[in-house]
C-alpha cells in the first residue's frame, strides 16, 4: 500500500511529503519535477493531462492521495487556473478511484465582498460568478467538483500560509516594503486567522487516522491575530529586514491599487498582485475551527505570539508553544 501527494514539489505539499515519509508507507511525489525528498519516491506527471501509465500502475496500491498541485501565483491567467486546478483534480480522481482524497483548498472560497467573521465552513463558497478574480474563482470550482464526484473527501482550507519556505503572503508583504517602511491598509489592526504550515501538516495527517472525516475543514491557528503583530513577530522570526508599519485608509489604498495596475497595465507592467492582497486585507478574516477540533481531534498552536508570552504547551515541543495570553479584543 502507498501514499500519493500531487503538488510535493511546492511549498505545502512538500511539507506534507517530508511528514508522511516518516510513516511506514511507501510516499510516492507525482508532479512535474523532483522534489528530492528524502524517502519519497518521484514519478513525473503534469496532471492536466491524462496519468501515464506508470501512474495507472501504482494507483491500485494507493490507499490515500493528498491533492495539493496547483499554481499559487494569484495573477495566472484564469486558463492555467482552471487546468491545473479543476481538469487536473478531475484527472487525478479518475486515476485514483479507490483512494481516501484529502484536497488542499482555501479561504478564498468565502464572499470576496464582505468581511470574514469567524466563518464556519458552511458559509461557503458561492456561486463563481460573484468572483472577480481567477484564483479565487478556480478554488471554487474546484470544491465543486470535489463535492459533486468524490463527496466522502475531505477539504482543507487553511488561511493564509506561513512559515520558512512560503512563497505568498508574508512574502508579498516583504516585498511591499519601501526604505523600511510597510504600508498597509488600515494600519495592520485588521484580525487575521493565520495557518503555520506545522499546523496545516497536522491537520492533513490527521486525515488518514480519521478515514470517516469528509467535507471541509478551516485550517488555522487558534486565535486571529492583529496584523500588524503576527508581522513584525513573524519578520523578526525570518531575519527579513526590520519594518515600520505605517497606516493608509483602506478605501484609499484600494482606489490606488486599481489605478495604478491600470496606468500599469498601459505599459504592460501591471501590478495585480497588489491589487488582490490590498482586496484580500480590506476586511478581517477570522475563521471558526470548532470543526478541525471536534472532528479530527486537532488543536492547533499558537506560533506567532511574541517569544516573551510564550511558554511550551503541555506535550509539546519547546518549538510548539501556546501563548499565555489571547490578542488584545479590541484590536
Amino acid at each position: 500500500m502507498a501514499i500519493v501527494v500531487t503538488g510535493a514539489s511546492g511549498f505545502i505539499g512538500g511539507a506534507i511529503a517530508r511528514a508522511l515519509a516518516t510513516r511506514e508507507e511507501p510516499v510516492y511525489a507525482l508532479c512535474r519535477r523532483d522534489p528530492q525528498i528524502p524517502g519519497v519516491n518521484f514519478q513525473e506527471w503534469d496532471i492536466r493531462t491524462e496519468a501515464p501509465a506508470p501512474v495507472r500502475s501504482l494507483a491500485k496500491n494507493v490507499t490515500a492521495v493528498f491533492h495539493c498541485a496547483g499554481i499559487h501565483d494569484v495573477t495566472a491567467s484564469y486558463e492555467d487556473l482552471y487546468d491545473v486546478r479543476v481538469t487536473g483534480t478531475r484527472n487525478v480522481f479518475d486515476a485514483f478511484e479507490g483512494a481516501r482524497i484529502v484536497h488542499l483548498s482555501s479561504t478564498t472560497v468565502y464572499s470576496p465582498t464582505a468581511p470574514h467573521t469567524d466563518l464556519w465552513e458552511e458559509a461557503g463558497p458561492k456561486d463563481p460568478n460573484e468572483y472577480h478574480d481567477a484564483y479565487a474563482k478556480t478554488h471554487v470550482l474546484a470544491e465543486q467538483l470535489v463535492t459533486r464526484i468524490r463527496p466522502d473527501a475531505a477539504i482543507l482550507r487553511p488561511a493564509a500560509v506561513y512559515g520558512p519556505g512560503e512563497t505568498m503572503f508574508m512574502p508579498s508583504l516583504r516585498c511591499f516594503a519601501r526604505k523600511g517602511v510597510l504600508t498597509l491598509p488600515g494600519g495592520g489592526r485588521q484580525k487575521m486567522t493565520l495557518t503555520a504550515i506545522d499546523n496545516l501538516v497536522r491537520v492533513a495527517l490527521a486525515c488518514l487516522d480519521v478515514p470517516s472525516a469528509s467535507g471541509p475543514f478551516n485550517i488555522g491557528d487558534p486565535i486571529p491575530y492583529r496584523l500588524k503583530d503576527a508581522v513584525a513577530t513573524h519578520f523578526a522570526r525570518m531575519g527579513y529586514d526590520p519594518v515600520v508599519i505605517e497606516a493608509i485608509a483602506k478605501d484609499k489604498a484600494l482606489v490606488a491599487a486599481k489605478v495604478g495596475l491600470k496606468v500599469k497595465s498601459f505599459f504592460k507592467r501591471g501590478d495585480s498582485a497588489r491589487l488582490f492582497l490590498v482586496e484580500y486585507l480590506q476586511f478581517d478574516r477570522t475563521y471558526n475551527l470548532t470543526r478541525q477540533q471536534r472532528v479530527l481531534g486537532i488543536s492547533t498552536t499558537q506560533y506567532l505570539t511574541p517569544s516573551r508570552l510564550q511558554r511550551p504547551a503541555p506535550g509539546d515541543s519547546a518549538a510548539e508553544a501556546v501563548a499565555d495570553e489571547t490578542p488584545d479584543s479590541t484590536a
